[in-house]
């Protein structure tokens, strides 16, 4: 760390950084928000009772992890109060030595990047121009007019978007998404469900990309003239027994007079539908002090209301975001050649059947299958931004297809299944890596699609890490890795009625720069 400069007064010098944390004055009220800068960029907001821990000299609080590959050069580094801007404390530090750069936490084109209320890099609305907003408006007044007129329901806006427009008529600066939500007048959440997937159907027929996070929540993507994407949250308001739920963080006893009928507010210069009481949804959903702006502000769901929620309509969005985020910041560094095991299939079990690369991430081995065997193959992975990278790169000459399926989503997974089952020529899965980086009931579905897929022929082909390889050197820090006993995959693979055909285990399988990880690859067949 550099010392703080002879002309720093006593007040900024207790402002420490280090690579991995920095060091805040401990005299800091617990209770408000400060912003971190970086050379004069607002990167993060934080608040010393939730982000720091009492130690030695003052309140520690670690980097985000997101921020980690940013930090790296020279940074002046300055801690002020997000209310009135007035500066706490300010430092110089030269991240992981590399005195001959200069920290900038911008994406590929530029664009400043901020921590968002995940903990997620994101490129924040402030720093979009007018003329990117009212593009952005445009789109999001057509969304709701087709959700009130082509889907029937009423729909207003929501949650940080009704925020930002009741406090002073604008966007919230840090948001990097907005938030509208329809009102299903459905009593019980099976019916929600229902209403919900014939929403997304009108919604894709209207042109719109959307994906699902649960039985109640939709993501539509809208790609804007400069060639940037931004999100819409469709959330579903709906009551059971007197409670409104707005999945996946609103549950307060409020009557339908909160939301009904609706009203409007002004939102950059135009009118747009907003609940009849937005004070009182916002005082719920935020606290009394909603007015003041919180950027380090987090959702605090309670147990009963997470389990609810969970149970009625499910979480499709399961580590998605950490796999976005995952691919975003690697893709340039990620392989492009196909995999050892890619080839090994391809040498040992020479087929022209119809190939699906299940949780595909770049398409690598997608790619080269088409290419090198000139089977049609079918890439399939729930992440949308390596899918839409994947295909931009890909041949148009190609028999190669891309497809968004989530393996949580046990409806996606069935549909997919019974189409299988209906070709005339069996079809093959490939499955790479994809097996250890599944929660239980991925796998299950796993096993779900391959029995309906394969009754007819083909294979089921997996290479995955073991549990030998949990102590092993790994170029890429992975959360959730379950390192998987091969013995307990055979298990459940017979469990559902397959049989493994091909076993093998060990290193020198899947190679990759410094690693060589310990891995197991098995072909399982159901017919």
């Amino acid at each position: 760390m550099t010392e703080p400069s002879e002309t720093e007064t006593a007040e900024t010098a207790t402002l420490r950084v280090h690579d991995a944390r920095l060091v805040l004055p401990a005299d800091l009220d617990p209770e408000s928000t400060y912003d971190v800068l970086l050379n004069d960029r607002h990167v993060w907001s934080l608040q010393p009772q939730n982000d720091t821990k009492p130690g030695r000299g003052g309140l520690v609080a670690r980097w985000p992890a997101s921020l980690g590959r940013h930090l790296v050069g020279q940074a002046d580094v300055v801690l002020r109060e997000h209310l009135t801007g007035t500066v706490v404390a300010t430092s110089h530090h030269v991240f992981k030595g590399a005195a001959d750069q200069r920290v900038d936490v911008v994406d590929r084109t530029g664009s400043p990047l901020i921590i968002d209320k995940y903990g997620k890099l994101v490129r924040p609305l402030s720093t979009e121009g007018t003329d990117t907003l009212d593009e952005l408006m445009d789109q999001v007044e057509l969304l709701i007019a087709d959700l009130r007129d082509k889907a029937g329901v009423p729909t207003f806006i929501a949650y940080g978007t009704l925020l930002g427009a009741v406090r002073n008529g604008q966007l919230i600066g840090h948001d990097n998404d907005l938030d509208i939500a329809y009102i299903s007048q459905h009593p019980y959440p099976v019916d929600v469900i229902r209403e919900a997937y014939k929403i997304e159907r009108v919604l894709l027929a209207e042109g719109w990309s959307v994906r699902r996070g649960s039985g109640a929540r939709l993501n539509v993507r809208i790609r804007l003239s400069d060639d940037s994407t931004r999100f819409v949250d469709v959330f579903t308001a709906h009551w059971v027994e007197g409670v409104l739920y707005i999945p996946q963080d609103t549950g307060f006893r409020l009557p339908p007079e909160t939301i009904l009928p609706l009203t409007t507010v002004e939102l950059l210069g135009r009118q747009v539908p907003a609940p009849a009481d937005y004070e009182a949804l916002l005082a719920a959903t935020y606290g009394e002090g909603w007015r003041t702006p919180d950027p380090s502000f987090r959702y605090e769901t309670p147990r009963w209301l997470s389990r609810r929620i969970g149970g009625w309509f499910g979480g499709l969005r399961t580590h998605r975001k950490q796999w976005d985020t995952f691919y975003g910041a690697h893709k340039g560094s990620l392989p492009t050649k196909p995999s050892s095991f890619a080839k090994w299939v391809a040498e040992h079990y020479p087929s022209d059947r119809p190939l699906y690369d299940i949780g595909a991430g770049n398409a690598r081995d997608a790619r080269w299958f088409a290419k090198r065997t000139g089977r049609t193959v079918t890439a399939v992975d729930y992440t949308i931004g390596a899918m839409l990278r994947a295909q931009r790169r890909a041949s148009d000459s190609l028999p190669l297809s891309f497809e968004v399926i989530n393996l949580y989503d046990a409806r996606e997974v069935l549909g997919l299944g019974v189409r299988l089952s209906r070709l005339d020529t069996p079809t093959d899965l490939y499955a790479r890596f994809v097996l250890h980086a599944l929660e239980d009931l991925g796998r299950e579905n796993l096993w779900r699609l391959a029995s309906m897929a394969l009754r007819g022929g083909g294979h089921l082909f997996l290479e995955f890490r073991t549990d030998q390889d949990r102590g092993r050197p790994h170029v890429f820090k992975q959360a959730g890795r379950r390192y998987l006993d091969p013995a307990t995959v055979v298990a459940e693979i017979e469990a559902h009625g397959g049989r493994v055909v091909h076993q093998e285990a060990g290193t020198g399988l899947a190679p990759f720069r410094t690693e060589d990880p310990h891995v197991c690859r098995i072909v399982a067949a159901w017919s």
